[in-house]
């Protein structure tokens, strides 16, 4: 486990969040004057997903060496690692991302769609801010059930594996470690009297290695990183595949930039944002005085 290394690797991979964010916007500027073709502009949109792919990559190499790093990362704010799901952020959440980009007039067209009076629309007209086609919307909701069921079994695969780790192997293990302690300061406690070399009951002096039960909870605790490596790689092939089919094969080379210029500002925004009320909060924690500290030279 090297935590420098992975928090050297996600400060990385936001100095590309921002890069990008920056290529998009300029993108999307050029694109509403009229001075950038839809070739240029899917140019951009894949530019954009090779970076999540290679920090994906990137993520899954490390994870492999230690899965539960990234699943509260002490390089992330509480609040951030408070919205994680798996190590990141919903797939669903894109999608839902780009219903709300595209406004309260989509949301006037959905319901039209929903009690179907909007069947007769054209396909090639737009809804909402965006201008999703009704065709589009179609693929999108198609896109979001299909999404939403992956997330539900990746959470249920995560909820067994968390009862798992109580359960089998580790209780039991666990409860074979209590034994050999107790054995242990039976026998110390015999030997001074009922109490150790400090006055102190033989149970609480027992401890150090107990060989073969230290190295089942060992590999127990292995096989539980291995599996929440492999939750966070089908996460993240979620995450990807989820953002890539609405960038390149649903929504227009515009509208994709659109999408993704959202989803880099919200994770941006959510991260300075949370740093910056970490340090509020810490900035008004007391301090103690420096003079009547334990420590403080006279």
């Amino acid at each position: 486990m090297d935590l420098a290394r992975y928090a050297a690797c996600h400060r990385q991979w936001i100095a590309g969040q921002e890069a990008g964010l920056a290529e998009l916007v300029a993108a999307a500027a050029s694109a509403a004057a009229g001075r950038t073709t839809d070739e240029e502009l899917s140019a951009v949109v894949e530019r954009c997903m090779r970076g999540y792919e290679e920090y994906a990559t990137s993520r899954r190499a490390m994870a492999r060496e230690d899965g539960a790093a990234f699943f509260a990362p002490p390089w992330c704010t509480a609040f951030e690692n408070a919205v994680l799901w798996l190590g990141g952020c919903r797939p669903s959440l894109t999608v839902r991302l780009l219903y709300s980009l595209s406004g309260e007039g989509m949301e006037a067209h959905i319901e039209e769609l929903v009690g179907g009076r909007g069947r007769g629309r054209g396909e090639g007209t737009g809804m909402g801010l965006l201008g999703i086609t009704p065709a589009q919307l179609d693929q999108i909701n198609d896109l979001h059930n299909r999404t939403l069921r992956e997330e539900g079994l990746l959470t249920d695969r995560l909820a067994t594996l968390q009862e798992d780790i109580a359960d089998r192997p580790l209780l039991p293990i666990i409860r074979e470690r209590e034994r050999a302690a107790a054995a242990a300061a039976a026998a110390l406690a015999a030997r001074h009297g009922g109490a150790n070399s400090n006055g102190l009951p033989g149970r609480l002096e027992a401890g150090g290695s107990f060989g073969g039960v230290d190295a089942e909870v060992d590999a127990a605790m292995e096989s539980y990183r291995a599996g929440l490596a492999k939750l966070l790689e089908e996460a993240d092939e979620l995450r990807l595949s989820t953002a890539r089919a609405l960038a390149t094969q649903i929504l227009t080379p515009r509208q994709a930039v659109e999408m993704l210029v959202a989803g880099k500002q919200l994770h941006l925004s959510v991260r300075d944002w949370s740093r910056r009320q970490e340090r509020e909060q810490n900035a008004r924690l007391p301090r103690a005085s420096t003079s009547t500290s334990s420590g403080a030279n006279p």
